[in-house]
């Protein structure tokens, strides 16, 4: 099934672009993993975040220390691509209510790091009843699928899964750990997703830095 440029993709583009040697990262959303058993809040909807205060929110590079710098994300549409070998994936892609058009208020950052690793952070806003919703459900479908392919104009990946385990931070957890091969290269990328109320923070990138700065990004991005 062809794909908008969606959530689905943004950890696996991330390492595929690598391997492919392009420079620029999709400009859209990312969710992959598996959830935590934690009980979802169903309070009132409030605390959603306008985009401009979520940019003011996320992690700069002297937040980071000595090594990172920070560059704007992609304004430009990551290529079109498909996913194949996972119908969950195709299903939830054709759905008219397809959840990642819901997330308007919404900021992105993207970092080099040390050795020129990329680490990506990005938050969205929404009522908590509805983010956990349909975070939700993206996750369902992303943790029904341990391997498939996505496949470009010019590459054919191959995407195996392995859910982690996440520290008990905020209201709902989710880890993956996302192992590309792509034109006889392999590269490895960790995606960490935090719901705390109605803020959802997605750290992405190499898995020893993900898990240092996934607190970090976390404490600044619900400081009240």
């Amino acid at each position: 099934m062809r794909l908008r440029h969606s959530a689905i993709l943004t950890s696996t583009c991330l390492a595929l672009w690598a391997l492919t040697g392009c420079s620029a990262p999709p400009s859209d959303s990312a969710l992959a993993g598996a959830q935590a058993e934690t009980p979802v809040p169903t309070g009132g909807d409030h605390g959603v975040l306008p985009s401009e205060r979520l940019a003011d929110r996320l992690l700069t590079a002297n937040d980071l220390g000595p090594g990172y710098t920070a560059r704007p994300a992609a304004t430009t549409g990551s290529p079109e691509a498909s996913v194949e070998g996972c119908p969950q994936l195709e299903q939830l892609g054709r759905d008219a209510d397809n959840p990642y058009a819901m997330f308007p208020n919404q900021g992105k950052r993207v970092f080099t790091g040390p050795g020129g690793t990329q680490l990506t952070e990005e938050l969205y806003s929404a009522p908590p009843k509805n983010l956990s919703a349909r975070v939700g459900r993206i996750m369902t479908a992303m943790g029904t699928c341990p391997s498939y392919q996505l496949v470009t104009a010019t590459t054919v990946a191959e995407i195996r899964t392995q859910t982690m385990p996440v520290p008990r931070l905020g209201d709902e957890q989710w880890a993956q750990i996302l192992t590309v091969t792509a034109s006889g290269r392999r590269t490895i990328v960790q995606q960490t997703v935090i719901r705390d109320g109605a803020v959802l923070l997605v750290v992405s990138g190499n898995p020893a830095e993900v898990t240092v700065h996934a607190q970090t990004a976390l404490a600044k991005a619900t400081a009240r």
